[in-house]
């Protein structure tokens, strides 16, 4: 699992190209905001070394950030990018790192009025290499976390046929890449087709989904994946509406005397009995086996419920490029949405609430490993955010299983001779919890803890992993805030047969130019 001794760049010329075609007006709608913020934080075991190995360490960081954004009815535009440089108090030692970065960008927009339009996304992030090795949300740590480099870029054609249908063409171009050595770089061209029935149809609905995948990887062969989907919706009252499916799925990985082909469906209903609750569920049958769906949503005034389940054929680029962590800003954009109807108004509600009580971007989830394998994964999750005048308290419960398609032979320069089974079949099991009380107009205090259990089925290895993290947030001015906090970090080490702990405390100052 050794790191890559030199970093690829982000080729970021699809999106800029995007935004060239876009018209002058909305190019000069942009809002700018640098940052800058100064941490001093001391560990008692920067590398997250076993219990017995510790170095304790005085850590500067310097964060220079900038956050742009872009809202206008053609065109909308979020990103936000920090840079982090580290100086330690003596020798840098092994498993923190010098300098690392994060990006998070998205962008729609209309290019030919009601006729061409597109998605784009881009992204950097320092993942977890493996679910059996340190955790920590640690910016300085480099213990097993690599960096991953993410863009997509999506143009599509929609139309209306009148009352009858509407269709719409996407194509998009993907690129994963990464640090980490073994881990295949890789670049995806996607088609759909996607033809859904119109106003005409009252009492029975239709659709069509045609989707083509291919996928060329410098460690995995190449491999072009296909689906074809028609779904059914009979209206049986204004709440209640029975679905059914059918169609066909067609992947290309390589594996010996499995099926990698067949035909699916599935027979479900959708339930709406006001416009704060929706439940949407469905059984069936795909290729690999049983097939189940639910997305059950609740919302008061105050609260937001969700509980999901899904099962598909994914892979970790997939993952990389479409996270599945709960997004905290989903689950507030819900809770605002009767104070603040305008999608616009609720958006910068949203955006000031999070940065004003230092809530984290998503909520703790599963760990992504890295593979080059296609898995089957089977995944649960509930979540559930509560509001009141001085608190906000967010829990989320997940459960997910992996389970490898693709042949071992591909992983082995990423997990080496030892361990290559280790992902065949993984449960991961975790529970994260969060309460920010607001003190005062200025002052906020926080509590947060992080269960995690991983499991690997085809190994028999077991490793907990704990985060617990306490931090009190003050805000001096309109651009100048500043926080203290203490964390304590406990794992697994189940290759090593060992455990970890790091305790840390941190001060920090944030300005915003």
């Amino acid at each position: 699992m050794a790191r890559a001794s030199s970093r690829r760049r982000l080729p970021l010329l699809g999106p800029v190209f995007v935004l060239a075609l876009l018209p002058g007006a909305v190019r000069a709608a942009w809002q700018i905001s640098p940052s800058l913020e100064l941490r001093e934080t001391w560990s008692d075991n920067a590398g997250l070394r076993a219990d017995g190995q510790k170095e304790s360490r005085f850590i500067t960081s310097v964060t220079p950030g900038i956050t742009a954004t872009n809202n206008t009815p053609r065109f909308q535009f979020s990103a936000s990018y920090r840079l982090n440089a580290f100086a330690y108090s003596d020798d840098r030692v092994t498993g923190t790192d010098r300098f690392n970065s994060s990006l998070s960008a998205t962008a729609r927009g209309e290019l030919l009025s009601d006729l061409l339009f597109f998605d784009a996304q881009a992204g950097i992030s320092q993942t977890p290499v493996s679910a059996f090795g340190p955790v920590s949300d640690s910016p300085y740590s480099d213990a097993n976390r690599s960096e991953v480099r993410t863009w997509r870029v999506a143009p599509y054609l929609r139309h209306t046929f009148g009352g009858f249908a509407s269709a719409e063409l996407h194509y998009s171009h993907s690129v994963v890449d990464a640090d980490q050595e073994g881990f295949g770089r890789s670049v995806a061209d996607d088609l759909r087709l996607a033809v859904s029935s119109g106003q005409s149809f009252r009492t029975v609905g239709w659709a069509l989904d045609l989707d083509r995948e291919k996928i060329d990887d410098t460690i995995a062969p190449a491999s072009i994946n296909s689906r074809a989907l028609a779904s059914l919706r009979y209206i049986l009252t204004s709440q209640l509406s029975l679905t059914a499916t059918g169609g066909y799925d067609k992947f290309d990985y390589e594996q010996a005397g499995e099926a990698t082909k067949g035909a699916s469906w599935s027979a479900g209903f959708a339930w709406t009995p006001s416009s704060r609750t929706s439940l949407r569920a469905s059984a069936g049958k795909r290729y690999y086996g049983n097939s189940y769906f639910l997305a059950a949503t609740h919302r008061s005034r105050n609260t937001v419920w969700s509980i999901n389940y899904s099962d598909d054929v994914t892979t970790s680029r997939s993952s990389f490029l479409l996270p599945s962590a709960v997004d905290t800003a989903a689950m507030l954009n819900q809770m605002f949405l009767p104070n603040y109807p305008d999608p616009v108004l609720r958006a910068i509600a949203v955006a000031a609430y999070i940065r004003a009580l230092n809530l984290p971007p998503t909520l703790p989830n599963s760990i992504n490993y890295f593979s080059n394998r296609y898995m089957l994964q089977r995944q649960f999750n509930a979540s559930v955010a509560l509001r009141t005048a001085r608190t906000t308290t967010m829990a989320t419960l997940y459960r997910l299983r992996r389970e490898a398609l693709s042949r071992l032979q591909y992983d082995s320069a990423l997990l080496g001779s030892g361990v290559q089974n280790i992902n065949d079949s993984t449960d991961q099991t975790g529970l994260a919890l969060m309460l920010d009380y607001r003190l005062s107009a200025r002052t906020n205090a926080a509590v947060s803890a992080t269960l995690a259990r991983n499991e690997s089925r085809s190994t028999g290895l077991r490793q907990n992993n704990r985060q617990y993290r306490a931090y009190i947030a003050r805000t001096f001015s309109q651009k100048l805030a500043g926080s203290v906090e203490v964390r304590r970090n406990q794992g697994g080490l189940s290759l090593e047969d060992r455990s970890y702990t790091e305790n840390t405390v941190a001060a920090s100052l944030s300005m915003r130019f």
